[in-house]
């Protein structure tokens, strides 16, 4: 008697092996983000330092140059790393087929969201690096030092706006949202991660509001916190999908079957 054949896949629909790698990557982006928040808060007391005066930040830069190139790379490959989480959310967000004009807003915005992340953190590999280097110099006079902490206060501002209000902020409130909606109206995913991302997306927005000179009800650390849980909880739900996909059950009881 011939063995039953296994039921044939949609290739449309997401196979096991995408539910997998996209499990992985966002379990990832979720818990590395400690790595550089431990070697930054030792070396420079981060996230308190980004609001120190550039008299106290410059020295306090060149002592820890070492470190805060480790950690800012290790956040830069945090940032760069949202890119694919935000294409693999999107991706698995979205019934087979065409986006349509949602699910290409925010693929558009994570793209954004990245580019605005490296902007901001290079600052601190490049610009500041040079000007605290300058600042450490024994002989620097009085004016050339005011000139220096002119400088790195505004290099600080400008790639601060870039870098966290626009981007670990506003872009990426637009990913989440945008995901979000494509989650409660596709419903490839439970409605749960739908309701959860768009009060993470709301949540991680707040900080925008510091470009109009209004102080945001909270740091930009505690409103990422509520998109780090969202992370992993669509990571728990994409590795337990890969892991119990009909077509796999299917495939492994026609092996036994045949055995």
């Amino acid at each position: 008697m011939m063995s039953p054949t296994p039921p044939s896949h949609d290739p449309l629909k997401p196979s096991r092996c995408l539910y997998l790698i996209a499990g992985f990557v966002l379990l990832l982006q979720a818990i590395i983000i400690f790595a550089p928040m431990a070697v930054l808060g030792g070396a420079i007391q981060w996230p308190d330092s980004l609001d120190y005066s550039p008299a106290r930040m410059l020295p306090l830069l060149w002592e820890q140059l070492g470190a805060v190139r480790l950690g800012y790379g290790l956040y830069l490959g945090y940032s760069l790393l949202f890119l694919v989480t935000g294409v693999l959310t999107v991706r698995l967000a979205a019934r087979p087929g065409p986006m349509g004009t949602l699910g290409l807003i925010a693929l558009g915005a994570a793209a954004v969201s990245t580019l605005a992340r490296a902007i901001g953190i290079i600052r601190w590999l490049t610009g500041s690096a040079a000007l605290a280097e300058a600042y450490s110099k024994p002989d620097l006079s009085p004016e050339a030092r005011t000139a220096i902490e002119a400088m790195q206060a505004a290099i600080n501002a400008w790639g601060g706006a870039i870098g966290e209000a626009l981007g670990v902020a506003a872009f990426a409130a637009i990913w989440a949202i945008s995901a979000s909606l494509l989650i409660l109206r596709d419903r490839q995913l439970p409605r749960w991660a739908g309701v959860t991302g768009l009060a993470a997306g709301v949540l991680v927005a707040l900080p925008v509001i510091e470009l109009f000179g209004i102080a945001p009800p909270v740091s930009i650390v505690l409103s990422t916190t509520g998109m780090q849980f969202w992370f992993m909880a669509l990571g728990g739900l994409f590795l337990w999908r890969g892991l119990h996909r009909p077509e796999w059950r299917a495939v492994r009881g026609h092996v036994s079957t045949r055995d």
